[in-house]
C-alpha cells in the first residue's frame, strides 16, 4: 500500500513537472510571437563563477521575423553580426575582415538569435522552464546538445517586454545582457539588415 502511494505521488509530480513545462514553452511562444520587430540597446557582462569581470561591452540589436537580425556591439571592439537569411555575416570591422557562417550552426552559439527566429525550433534546441524563483515571465532553457556553447539560457521580460537574457556557457563563466530603450513593432527599415562592406575587406567562407 505504502509503495502505491509513493508510486503515485511520483507520476502526479512527473505529471506536474510537464504540465508545468508545457506552460512554459506555450507561454515564452506566445510572447515572442508578438515580437514582428525588436529594437533595443544592450549592456553585456561576462563574469567567472568568482565574480571577475572578464569582459564588458555595449551595442545595439534589431530583429524582424521571420529570420532578419542585427547584434551591433561598439564597444569595446567593433564588430557587426547579421543575419538576412541563409548566411549569418560577422563583420570584425576594425579587423576589416567578415566570416559567413551558416545560421543553424550558430543557433546554439548564438543564443540572442532565438529571439528572432522560429519559435517552434525552441523546444527542438531547449528544455523550457519557468525560473524557480517564481518571477513573472521569467524563462530558463537548458541546452538539449552537450555541443552548444552554453548550458543554460535565462530570458526575463517586465510587462512583456524583454529585459534581460542570462547565459551559462560551458566555461564555468556567465553573460548577463541587460536591454534598454525596447522598442516593439515598429517599422525598421530594410537596409538595417543589409551588409556593406567598404572596399578592402577580407572575406572567409
Amino acid at each position: 500500500m505504502i509503495m502505491k502511494k509513493i508510486i503515485l505521488v511520483l507520476c502526479l509530480c512527473i505529471a506536474i513537472n510537464l504540465y508545468a513545462e508545457g506552460n512554459a514553452e506555450e507561454s515564452l511562444a506566445a510572447l515572442l510571437n508578438n515580437y514582428h520587430t525588436l529594437q533595443a540597446q544592450f549592456t553585456e557582462k561576462t563574469v567567472t563563477n568568482s565574480g571577475e569581470v572578464i569582459a564588458s561591452t555595449n551595442g545595439d540589436i534589431a530583429f524582424q521575423r521571420p529570420d532578419l537580425f542585427r547584434w551591433y556591439t561598439v564597444s569595446p571592439s567593433r564588430q557587426l553580426i547579421i543575419n538576412s537569411g541563409q548566411k549569418l555575416a560577422i563583420y570584425d570591422v576594425d579587423l576589416e575582415q567578415v566570416t559567413y557562417k551558416n545560421v543553424d550552426e550558430q543557433y546554439g552559439a548564438t543564443p540572442a538569435l532565438l529571439l528572432s527566429g522560429n519559435v517552434a525550433k525552441l523546444k527542438q534546441h531547449y528544455i523550457i522552464k519557468a525560473c524557480a524563483n517564481n518571477v513573472a515571465h521569467c524563462y530558463q532553457l537548458s541546452a538539449k546538445s552537450d555541443s552548444d556553447v552554453f548550458k543554460r539560457l535565462t530570458i526575463t521580460f517586465n510587462k512583456n517586454i524583454l529585459k534581460s537574457m542570462v547565459i551559462d556557457n560551458n566555461l564555468d563563466q556567465i553573460t548577463k545582457i541587460q536591454f534598454n530603450h525596447v522598442k516593439i513593432n515598429s517599422n525598421l527599415p530594410s537596409s538595417l539588415f543589409k551588409l556593406n562592406l567598404p572596399p578592402g575587406v577580407d572575406i572567409v567562407q
